[in-house]
């Protein structure tokens, strides 16, 4: 899905507008900060912070930030183990932010960077506190290894965006407005619905349901943690869904009620006159404090507004990068950016040697170490060996990493090192079962214990979700019932074909969809059709009209072709102008010929 909450409200307000502000959002970015802008770079424990704004903002900024860290691992009971540093870019004028935002109502924002994480400021001031608050939130979530679902991830989100430091204490639990009215107005959907929806649910992705789950799942949140008869129990309740239990069960356990008890209340907490706070007294960071200030090496500066270049921008952002790579050739992160930009584009060669570059100039980030790991298994297992080696040396407790170790290690025929790296796993899910205990079983051949052996094949046939699970066990019981087997043949390194990139978000980590082929057509732009949220260009071309549908215009590329200008889009008849435009197919049913990709303007 998503960038976060932001998103969903955005997208919310988006399509409540004309088509004509809708697809003004659509904009070509500007080039960046202008070289005369002064960047200060101000550090705590757990953030960095680049700022065009002015010292004491900043220092208010971080301050807050280090604040609404403490108060809430304090106020979940958990930790970080390893703390990720926190980039927060903070711009000193609406001016400077223009270029990099993704919408044109985003005063804050969460990018997900190669090898860092982004909390984007449109100004250094507490305005933008609450969306970038929510989107900090999720990260933290994300940091601390908790599982949520989608309802109580963006609920808790919403909760905490409301937080607001006073000395040593912390309020907590102010309304906010747009949610309550909401919840008001519209139809409410069932609590059972709510809390089963995953990330592929429509309430989770389409724009006319999410509403409900954002909603519901912020009002849940609210009650449990501060409603007197909830709130002694949420930190029980957090552990148990981040644990596994599904919501459902882990409510009706843990508070001893129905799920229909349960929202029976949550309603008459709707409908009371009042909504209940908190004032929590928190281990917040000092305001003696010292923050000293510096001037902010101009690599950093440039190096996070190339990483921020919005969608449809790809090669000025490679650009820049190779730029830094050759004024900066002993720095990884250019590598490990371009390894990202060459993997969006399906350029696998390039994305494997500029992953090898990065790591070998020391790029050590634990998502880059997971997929050049998996890029390397095939072509260059001993490189893969060493990625894992040192993803384990920093999440030791990591199953999914032990299990494409020790299948590096058996095609290298290094039986007993896949032992060593499957031997602390002392759980696992009925998914990973059957891959977890078929590489027991391939170990344990190669060390020529056979009776061990056979009881991982009983797991695997016990297991056996697939179909090629069931043949999988079978194969290998027929191999154990030969007197004199032959040797065995090593397994494989990866299953499926190469791995797909995933793409990072303040919530955690989506797959992103292998990138197609684009189809074009060419023509005149002569009509936009505008129908409630629907907005189609109308192309004369040489053959016959065609009709190609904008979905998100945040997400579409506006080309400038030979110094030719970009149209302003209006609904209705067009002043006729020539345009290529990129789609790709859409599904059946919809009298379209494509989906809007990028539109080219030709002289």
């Amino acid at each position: 899905m998503r960038e976060g909450l932001s998103f969903i409200l955005l997208s919310a307000k988006i399509l409540r507008m004309s088509c004509s502000k809708l697809l003004s959002l659509i904009a070509i970015i500007a080039t960046a900060a202008s070289a005369e802008t002064r960047w200060i770079h101000i550090h705590s424990p757990n953030f960095e912070v680049y700022s065009s704004a002015s010292e004491g903002s900043t220092r208010e900024t971080l301050r807050y930030f280090e604040q609404v860290r403490g108060f809430f691992l304090e106020a979940t009971g958990r930790s970080v183990s390893r703390p990720v540093p926190i980039y927060i870019i903070a711009f000193g004028s609406e001016k400077e932010y223009l270029p990099f935002r993704p919408n044109e109502f985003a005063t804050a924002f969460y990018h997900g960077g190669a090898e860092r994480d982004y909390i984007v400021l449109s100004h250094s001031s507490a305005e933008t506190f609450p969306v970038a608050t929510h989107e900090y939130v999720h990260l933290v979530v994300q940091h601390a290894g908790l599982n949520f679902p989608p309802w109580l991830n963006e609920g808790i989100a919403e909760l905490y965006s409301t937080l607001k430091p006073q000395g040593d204490k912390v309020i907590v639990g102010n309304l906010i407005a747009g949610r309550v009215q909401a919840l008001y107005s519209e139809k409410w959907v069932p609590l059972a619905a709510i809390l089963s929806a995953g990330h592929d649910s429509p309430y989770y992705n389409e724009k006319n349901k999410a509403g409900s789950l954002y909603n519901e799942g912020w009002a849940l949140v609210h009650m449990l943690a501060l409603n007197q008869e909830y709130r002694s129990k949420f930190n029980s309740l957090l552990n148990a869904i981040a644990n596994g239990s599904p919501s459902d069960m882990a409510l009706e356990q843990t508070y001893g009620k129905p799920l229909a008890s349960i929202e029976k209340d949550l309603q008459a907490y709707l409908r009371g006159d009042r909504f209940n706070g908190a004032v929590i007294r928190a281990k917040l960071t000092s305001e003696k404090t010292p923050l000293p200030a510096d001037i902010a090496p101009p690599f950093d500066i440039k190096l996070a507004l190339a990483e921020l270049a919005q969608p449809g921008k790809q090669s000025d952002t490679e650009a820049r990068l190779k730029e830094l790579t050759r004024d900066n050739p002993q720095r990884a992160e250019p590598w490990a950016g371009l390894a990202y930009l060459a993997w969006s584009r399906g350029r696998m060669e390039d994305t494997e040697q500029n992953f090898a570059k990065a790591y070998l100039l020391g790029a050590r980030s634990q998502r880059l170490l997971w997929d050049y790991g998996r890029l390397a298994s095939r072509e260059h297992p001993q490189e893969a060996v060493n990625a894992f080696s040192e993803l384990l040396n920093q999440q030791p407790e990591r199953t999914d990493v032990r299990m494409e170790l020790a299948a590096v290690q058996l095609s290298l025929n290094h039986p007993a090192d896949a032992l060593a790296s499957l031997a602390p796993i002392k759980k696992t899910t009925p998914q990973d079962a059957p891959r977890l205990f078929t590489l027991f079983a391939y170990a344990q051949l190669g060390m020529g214990q056979r009776d061990q052996a056979a009881n991982s094949v009983a797991r695997v046939a016990q297991y056996a979700a697939t179909p090629a699970d069931r043949d999988r066990a079978d194969q290998l019981k027929k191999y154990l019932e030969q007197p004199n087997p032959p040797s065995l043949t090593p397994l494989s390194a990866t299953e499926g074909g190469r791995p797909r990139l995933v793409r990072r978000t303040a919530a955690g980590f989506e797959e992103e969809e292998p990138p197609t082929p684009s189809l074009s057509a060419a023509g005149v732009f002569v009509e936009l059709v505008c129908d409630g949220q629907r907005a189609t260009i109308v192309l004369e071309t040489d053959q016959q009209r065609k009709r190609f549908l904008i979905q998100d215009p945040t997400r579409i590329k506006l080309i400038a072709v030979d110094g030719a200008g970009v149209q302003d889009f209006q609904c209705g008849q067009q002043k006729p102008a020539k345009i290529k435009v990129e789609y790709r197919l859409a599904e059946g049913g919809q009298n379209l010929d494509g989906l809007v990709t990028a539109i080219y303007f030709q002289p």
